[in-house]
């Protein structure tokens, strides 16, 4: 026994302490040398551990404890940002800012009264419409992504029941020359490129639904500020012809081009009615063309396929949006031209639809969230084209109720058309109720 005054340490004890800081110089040398590094750290740490557990009998002998460890708290990882609400749906961003996604549901409910002068009236209750959308940065600002599914019947074409509606990717690095690819609405018609969820009446025009270029894949160059002044835009693309979720056939590809100009600065044109009323006068114009080569879809991008043949379609269009104190007011003129008639099958060709068309539609606020409109259409067939496709004209009025704007509302409407099926006139009462989350 080793003793000073009352205290007395067995010989082993001291022994295994002398052991025990030799391994200890031996091990921790090393680490001094290797800096504050991960391994350094861990090999710190299984030091301590040996040094507690082989020191332990001596500091009992003295009838002293080792104090507990100090374990130093690690800062946790941000975790993503969620935001969640009505008009914005779910969006999740990374805590570093470089990517989110933002995942939004929409459902129109749409009941429908049609009385026939030829036949018996209709009623019926649908799903017009069921979308899932994805979209967000890929890699930051400069890079987003875009997918809409849709589930509805009449939602999916006939002769092709796929969910799949948009899917691209927008590079927006250079603001006079931004690219888009995928498959995505063409930039032709004004009304159709406003979104079915941003319509002041239950659905489009008549003359839209006939003569507009609709999805299709391929790549587009765009601008929604050319030069920096934030009155001029572009958009020119190069598609496949054939329309959304089709395989190409033969040789032949869609050319559109479209210029706008935003005379008193840019605004929330792709939006119909205006419902923030402002006191400025916003006005904005259009003018696209295109050419689509060896289709066989009889109204260019959509329709059931020709049995055979192909043909060459001709576009253009021209519209204007105006908007000023809860007033709005917006039409187009379409035309649509089939070339090559000569060289469709005998069979094809009666089916090829040439034509032109226009409509007027304006609206009024009337209070924050209730508004008028009113829409009258015209379509005029080319001789010779598909006997179908006769001349027909819309007169209608609507009115909307906003509970949170375009994402939250109640829309009736009554329709009086004529064709185009040929001397048939339907009236059309609509009701429809819109929730897009």
């Amino acid at each position: 026994m080793v003793g000073r005054g009352s205290l007395s340490v067995p010989q082993p004890t001291l022994r295994s302490c002398y052991k025990c800081l030799r391994r200890m110089r031996l091990w921790l040398s090393p680490l001094l040398r290797a800096g504050d590094t991960t391994a350094t750290r861990a090999r710190y740490s299984r030091v301590v551990r040996f040094f507690r557990a082989a020191c332990a009998p001596l500091l009992m002998g003295l009838g002293l404890s080792l104090p507990a460890a100090r374990v130093t708290a690690q800062p946790a990882p941000t975790p993503p940002a969620v935001d969640v609400g009505l008009g914005r749906g779910v969006t999740i961003r990374a805590a570093d800012g470089q990517a989110s996604m933002n995942i939004r549901a929409r459902v129109q409910v749409r009941s429908t009264f049609v009385r026939n002068d030829d036949a018996d009236d209709t009623s019926e209750f649908l799903i017009r419409r069921a979308r899932l959308v994805f979209q967000g940065e890929a890699a930051g600002s400069t890079l987003t992504y875009y997918v809409q599914l849709s589930f509805a019947n009449l939602d999916n074409e006939a002769d092709l029941r796929l969910p799949l509606r948009d899917a691209y990717v927008t590079w927006t690095a250079a603001r006079d020359a931004r690219v888009r690819v995928g498959q995505m609405k063409v930039p032709f018609s004004r009304q159709r490129v406003v979104s079915s969820s941003a319509l002041q009446m239950v659905d489009r025009s008549p003359v839209v639904s006939e003569l507009n270029l609709d999805r299709d894949v391929g790549i587009q160059l765009f601008s929604k500020d050319l030069f920096g002044l934030g009155r001029l835009g572009y958009a020119v693309g190069l598609f496949g012809g054939e329309g959304r979720n089709r395989l190409g056939r033969t040789a032949g590809l869609l050319y559109t081009a479209r210029v706008e100009a935003w005379p008193f600065g840019a605004f929330d044109d792709y939006v119909e009615g205006d419902l923030q009323r402002r006191r400025a006068l916003r006005l904005a114009v259009g003018v696209s063309a295109g050419y689509n080569q060896n289709t066989n879809r009889p109204r260019s991008t959509i329709g059931t396929p020709f049995a055979a043949g192909d043909v060459d379609y001709r576009h253009a269009a021209a519209d204007i949006s105006l908007k000023w104190r809860g007033w709005s007011l917006t039409s187009e003129l379409m035309y649509r031209n089939a070339a090559r008639l000569a060289e469709l099958a005998a069979s094809a060709a009666p089916l090829a639809r040439s034509g032109w068309g226009a409509y007027v539609q304006s609206g009024m606020m009337v209070g924050p969230r209730w508004e008028v409109t009113g829409r009258a259409s015209h379509l005029v067939p080319d001789r010779g084209t598909d006997a179908t496709f006769a001349r027909g004209r819309e007169l209608g009025a609507g009115v909307s109720y906003y509970l949170h704007g375009h994402d939250l509302k109640v829309q009736g409407d009554y329709v009086r058309v004529r064709g185009p099926v040929p001397a048939r006139t339907t009236q059309q009462v609509r009701a429809q109720f819109q929730l897009f989350f």
